[in-house]
This record gives C-alpha cells, structure tokens and sequence, in this order.
C-alpha cells in the first residue's frame, strides 16, 4: 500500500514535467502500435493469406496457358507447377473430356485428390460452368469444415486452343503460424516498451536540460541581474528562443542604465531649480524688505526657475507618453511655410532674445499632414537647442527646400558645432559628451529625443550635419500634400472681392 502511494505521488509530483509527458507519449505510442498489430495478425492476416493465395493461382493459369499454347513439353511444366504450389491442375476438351491431369490429382476424369489430405471433388461440371460465364472463367471456394480448410477452384477458356484450364488449391489455415506470431509480437512488445521508456527518458533529460538552464538564467534576469548569458541547445526552436532572451537581456540592461541615468539627471536638474526657488523665496522674505527694485529681481529668478521646472516636467511627461505608445496624432493638413514664420516671429518677440537674429528662407506655402501641435514642439525644441549652442555669432537660419513630393526644413547655427564621434549620440537623453556638446542649464536635456520621437512617429526623416567649430544643421522632411480644399475655395472667394472692388 505505502509503495503505491509513493507511486501515486511520484506521478502527480513529476505529471506535469516535459520528462514524464515524452514518456507518457512514447508509452502511449508503443501501446497503440501493439493493438494495432495485434489487431491485423488476428482479424486480416487470414483474408491476406487467402487473397494472396487465390492471385497466385490466377497467375499460374496465365502462365499455364502461355506454355501450352507454345510448347509440346507444356506436360513437364505443368507437373512442376502443381507440385510446387501442392495444386490440381486439369485440361479438358469442350465435351468435359480430360485431356490433361497432373501428378498431384487422381487421374480419373472427374475426380480430384489433393496430396496433403484425402479429399476428392467432383470436376464433372467444370466445363458447363465455363461456357456459361460470360467471362469465361470460373472461381468458387469450397469449404472442408473437417480441416478447417478452403478449397479454391478457379478455371478458364484458352481461347488459343480451345481448351478449359481447371486449377483446385488448397488455402490451410494458418493457426499456428498466427500463434507463433502472436507469441512474438508479445515479446516485441515487451522489449518495444522497455527500449520506448529509456530512450524517451534520455531524449525527454536532453531536451528539458537547456530549458531548466532557460529557466534558471531567466530567474536571475527576473531578480535584476542583466550580466546572464542564456546558451544555444543546438535546437532550432530553443535557439530562437535564446536569441530573443539574449537580445531582451541587452535591451533590459540598457533600459535600467538609461533608468538609472534618468534618475540622476532628473534628481540634479529637478534639485537646482527648488534649491534657487527655496534661496531667492528665503531673500525675498529676509533681505528684500520695502526694496521693490530687489524684490523684482528675486521673483524674476524664482518665475525663471519656476518656468525652467515646469519645462522640465512637461519634457519628461513627453518623452513617457511617446516611448509607452500613448501619444496619439491628430493630423490635419498645415502650410507648414506659415508655420515656421509664426513660430520664428514668437522667438523674435521674446525680450532675452533681442540680441539673437533669426534670419528665414521659406517659401510662400507648402502643405503636408501632420499632428501641428508636435510639429510645432519639434520646431520649438530645434531653434532653442540652437540658440542655446550658438556662440559669439547669434544668427539662427530657418531654410525651407521644397521638391515635387517632399519638404525639407533645416534649422542652421553658427556655434560650437558638434564633434564627429558625438553625432550618433545626440537624440539621446540626457547625452553628455566632450566640450562640443555640452546641455545647457537652461534646457531640460531631453529636447532632441523629443524631437527624435515625433518624427519618429510620423515616420518623417531626419538627421544632423556638423562640422566641429562650424555650427550644426539640424534637418527633417515630411510628404507634401495638396493644398486642401476650403483654403483654395477661400482663396477664390478673396480675389472675387478684390476684383468687385477694383471694377467699383
């Protein structure tokens, strides 16, 4: 009783294992092989042996026709034949006259002696039978219940020689034969199971030890440790797997260095704007006192400072709702010449800005279709990012080229520029390079991976050119579209008043 416990134990404990289920399929498998042998040795094996009997008999009587049609020794032959197949074979005129009877019958007319048992049949009617078949040939089986054998007869018209071929074969049981097989197969499989259950516990371990490794190495992953390595199996499906895990793994890594890199950042940018806010609040209240002219000043920074947070924040809630797959375009169709002339003449009308030039090259109009609010933030975000590079030469460029199916807007300084190996790196947040690309205290650092995004999300190109000491040119192109219908409808409506009032 207490082994069958642990039996049952052991099988509900290891059931759900990919060990005990290859083993339970090859088990399964074996046990369905043996039923259906078992079952073709008891119920077909017989109806094979006798249809396989009654084919070579028909094929004898072929053959036997071909030799007495061209052969004056067919005699020999036939004799051969009969003894070799343990079959009566008899050759009669179309009066049921015998002209032929082989060594294994009677030699009497109409009687028939099969040599391994004394049964006789009467062949008297043979002929009769013949000619009335339509086909000419003849088959029955007889049964002889005391051997519990058949008898099969089969005869033909030899068109040649106008002769009746009868041929009288037994078809033996095969009783023993069936039990000898039966017996064997037990034995088969017996050794069938016992092979069937080592080698799938072998190839159930080979299989299930890459994915416990899999599973090991992912718990460590699931803990926070980004350093494993999951090894290939040297199986297809299991490789692909690796390859999938091994590159996730990277990805993880960069993303928590990337976390890690956020945090400090947004800690330190976060930290200096309330540390100016806390100090200039604290000389408002302690130092300013009725002096208004100090006082302002006070509020102005902490305003400054309050805007630079608030900048901050919105930057960040950005780049979060880009990255998660939240931000949703609202596209519509935008002159985006009109728009860049709106949002430079905002930059021109800024009172810190009053020493910068801002010189455009746009065209009269362009239209493409895009969310205007985030093309706006791009524009906003690539002309501060150049004013906040540009040096003793303050003049920022805006250029507009436009192709027959694109529109290409270049935003162009004369600062610093950008070294050659800081390129790559620039749309990343929070990059900090060499000297030649340094973010400023005025910016949140995430501008340009904002930028990055929402023409990324647009699926618009874009890129940056810079030679170091030179300035930068920061560039993206988007499809051009038709101009819509209503702003043409509202251009016509414009010039038939200009035209009345000219005509009054």
């Amino acid at each position: 009783m207490k082994s069958k416990n642990n039996l049952s134990e052991f099988i509900n404990a290891n059931k759900n294992t990919l060990t005990f289920k290859i083993w339970l399929y090859f088990f399964i498998f074996a046990i369905a092989l043996f039923i259906i042998l078992w079952f073709m040795q008891v119920i077909f094996i017989q109806s094979y042996y006798s249809s396989m009997k009654k084919s070579e008999v028909h094929k004898i009587a072929e053959n036997i026709e071909i030799e007495y049609n061209n052969s004056d020794a067919y005699e020999d032959y036939i004799d051969n034949i009969a003894y070799k197949n343990a079959a009566s074979i008899f050759i009669f005129d179309k009066n049921s006259n015998m002209i032929y009877s082989s060594n294994n019958s009677s030699g009497q007319g109409n009687v028939t002696q099969m040599p391994t048992r004394p049964v006789t049949i009467d062949t008297s009617e043979f002929v009769e039978k013949i000619q009335s078949s339509p086909t000419k040939r003849v088959n029955y089986t007889l049964k002889i219940d005391k051997f519990k054998s058949e008898l099969y007869v089969y005869g033909m018209f030899m068109r040649d020689s106008g002769n009746y071929l009868v041929i009288v074969s037994s078809i033996d049981p095969i009783d023993a034969t069936t039990t000898v097989l039966q017996s064997q197969l037990l034995y088969i499989t017996f050794i069938a199971l016992l092979i069937a259950s080592i080698i799938s516990v072998f190839i159930s371990r080979r299989l299930s030890r890459p994915i416990k490794n899999i599973n090991e190495e992912t718990k460590k992953l699931a803990r926070g440790n980004y350093n494993v390595t999951f090894e290939k199996a040297g199986y297809k499906e299991l490789d692909d797997l690796v390859d999938t895990l091994n590159f996730t793994t990277k990805e993880l890594a960069k993303t928590d260095k990337i976390k890690k890199e956020l945090i400090a950042n947004v800690s330190h940018d976060l930290r200096t704007p309330l540390t100016m806010i806390k100090a200039y609040s604290e000389m408002i209240r302690d130092l300013s006192g009725d002096n208004k002219e100090k006082r302002e000043e006070h509020l102005k920074v902490i305003i400054d400072e309050t805007d630079r947070l608030t900048t901050l924040v919105n930057d960040m809630m950005d780049i979060s709702k880009i990255e998660s797959g939240l931000l949703v375009l609202n596209k519509e169709t935008v002159d985006i010449c009109e728009l860049v002339k709106n949002i430079v003449e905002r930059f021109k009308m800024a009172n810190n800005l009053s020493d910068f030039n801002l010189v455009t090259d746009i065209p009269k109009e362009a239209y493409v279709r895009v969310d205007k609010s985030k093309i706006q933030q791009v524009l906003y975000n690539l002309i501060s990012n150049a004013i906040n590079h540009s040096s003793n030469s303050k003049e920022i460029k805006e250029k507009i080229d436009l192709s027959p199916k694109k529109v290409k807007i270049s935003v162009i300084d004369n600062g610093i520029g950008i070294k050659k190996e800081d390129l790559p790196h620039i749309w990343s947040r929070y990059y900090k390079s060499t000297e030649s690309f340094k973010r400023p205290d005025s910016g949140s650092g995430l501008g340009l991976s904002i930028v990055k995004n929402i023409l990324d999300i647009h699926k618009a190109d874009y890129g940056v050119e810079s030679e170091y000491t030179k300035g930068a040119c920061f560039w993206f192109e988007l499809d051009r579209v038709n101009k819509p219908k209503k702003e043409i409808a509202k251009i016509a409506k414009s010039e038939r008043i200009n035209n009345k009032q000219d005509n009054k």
